[in-house]
């Protein structure tokens, strides 16, 4: 009787097997590759520090041009604006609160409300608590197409101007291009003691660089 040997038949019984588990390894690191992306996906959606601000093209509109040279006084000496201590900036004018007021880039703001909210904080750096929601508008009264890309609020409370910090959820900040004679509305929150809120000052400027604009 001749004996089968059966060598041959094992090898190839191996092959295949280290084949369909090389298969199989290579399918759950492809899935693991997949869940991934999509969880990293899912974090960068929920995480809010991951958006950024838009940006805008070479075809925006430019932002607002400051006259920042002051006029010659009497002598003939032109005198550079005192930057106030404050606020770490010069200031071009003070204003009510409910004054509507031309920026030092030519466009007009007004304060529309400020209200006493609870703030939440989404981001590193923010406290949650008492704060202030700033509704302002502005107007273009320029005659041209302007970018808002430089414009700028700040809140300072108490008898020290404390600098307020911001805060992000709930903020619709003014962006993007205002075509001339158009009005946009933003939103601004800041952290403050509500012992504080009532003299409150809020500060804005259209233009970077440009003294500005104190409400009281």
């Amino acid at each position: 009787m001749t004996k089968v040997d059966s060598r041959p038949r094992r090898l190839t019984t191996k092959r295949i097997v280290l084949i369909v588990v090389g298969a199989v390894v290579v399918v759950l690191v492809a899935a693991a590759f997949v869940v991934a992306g999509i969880r990293g996906a899912a974090n960068t959606a929920k995480d809010p520090a991951a958006f950024t601000l838009p940006t805008y093209g070479t075809n925006s509109p430019p932002p607002p041009s400051a006259k920042t040279t002051p006029a010659p006084s009497k002598d003939g000496k032109v005198t550079p604006p005192k930057v106030d201590a404050r606020y770490g900036a010069a200031v071009a004018q003070t204003v009510d609160r409910n004054v509507d007021a031309k920026l030092s880039g030519g466009l007009t703001a007004t304060i529309v409300s400020v209200a006493s909210v609870d703030g939440k904080a989404i981001r590193a750096g923010e406290t949650a608590g008492p704060a202030i929601e700033v509704t302002i508008s502005l107007t273009n009264t320029t005659g041209k197409d302007v970018s808002l890309a430089q414009v700028s609020v700040n809140a300072f409370s108490g008898s020290k101007s404390t600098p307020a910090p911001t805060l992000t959820d709930g903020a619709k900040p003014l962006l993007g291009p205002l075509a001339a004679g158009a009005t946009a509305t933003g939103v601004y929150l800041f952290t403050m003691p509500v012992s504080q809120q009532d003299s409150a000052v809020i500060t804005m400027t259209d233009a970077a660089g440009s003294p500005i604009t104190v409400f009281k």
